[in-house]
């Protein structure tokens, strides 16, 4: 696959997708956006890839999106909706349908959109050197992609508002302290980290998964533990039935590794 603006690799059983405008600290396009897209599907449909990885080339992860252009839509009058919000099929709802766990690993600055679109992807580390920050105040702007909902349960609604009013950096290790990544390791070590997450996920079993992400999705902000309870009890009748859980109950008893079908 050819791409302009990322790069794609298959690394053992994970899709490496990275961001490709080092020039322009991988500023985020809607041609960045749709190669994105095009390579999450692929990795979806790829028998043989059971995680993806994103992460950035050169310095930066991604330093919001490229505003070379806002200047003359101002004056001309055109309407700009969120480079990752237009349509139906927004940049959330995309990420959150995939049945492929991802993975974040966020290499120097992420601001903006740089920073928002990796909220709804399922785990996210850093490099001792990334920096995060939620810049739209800053351009007049409010946050975009849910992320009003999303990093108000990572860290708490006080630090999330923090953070947009202020628009200040988060270095990497108060992200972590927060919740808004889960480590930080040397900047050397992230890519290979992410890998071996990757790898992990990718072993798990594949019906599960998408499973328990729609139980997070649903139930995160429900009020009814009865609702709650309800999901689980349906979602878990339903994996009792799976080929996964009678391959793991029957490595169990054979005392070996179960093999799941992607």
């Amino acid at each position: 696959m050819a791409y302009e603006q990322i790069l794609f690799e298959q690394r053992g059983a994970v899709g490496l997708i990275t961001l490709n405008r080092p020039e322009r600290l991988n500023a985020w396009t809607e041609q960045m956006q749709s190669e994105m897209r095009d390579a999450v599907e692929y990795c979806d449909r790829e028998d043989s890839i059971g995680a993806i990885v994103f992460t950035g080339a050169g310095r930066a992860y991604c330093a919001g999106a490229d505003i070379s252009g806002w200047a003359n839509q101002i004056e001309s009058g055109e309407r700009r909706d969120g480079v990752a919000t237009r349509g139906e099929d927004n940049w959330v709802k995309f990420i959150q349908r995939q049945r492929k766990p991802t993975v974040a690993a966020l290499n120097g600055t992420a601001v903006g959109v740089g920073i928002t679109h990796v909220l709804p992807m399922d785990i996210r580390i850093a490099g001792e050197s990334a920096r995060v920050g939620m810049f739209f105040i800053k351009m007049g702007l409010v946050p975009e992609l849910a992320s009003s909902y999303f990093l108000a349960q990572m860290v708490g609604t006080s630090r999330a508002l923090e953070w947009c009013l202020t628009g200040r950096m988060i270095e990497a290790q108060e992200a972590c302290d927060t919740g808004l990544v889960t480590e930080v390791v040397p900047d050397g070590a992230l890519l290979g980290r992410a890998l071996e997450i990757g790898e992990t996920l990718a072993k798990q079993p594949p019906e599960a998964i998408p499973m328990i992400r729609q139980l997070f999705m649903q139930n995160a902000v429900e009020g009814d533990v009865d609702t709650v309870m309800k999901r689980e009890g349906e979602a878990l009748a339903r994996a009792r039935e799976s080929e996964d859980h009678k391959e793991a109950v029957r490595a169990f008893m054979e005392k070996r590794d179960p093999v799941f079908r992607r």
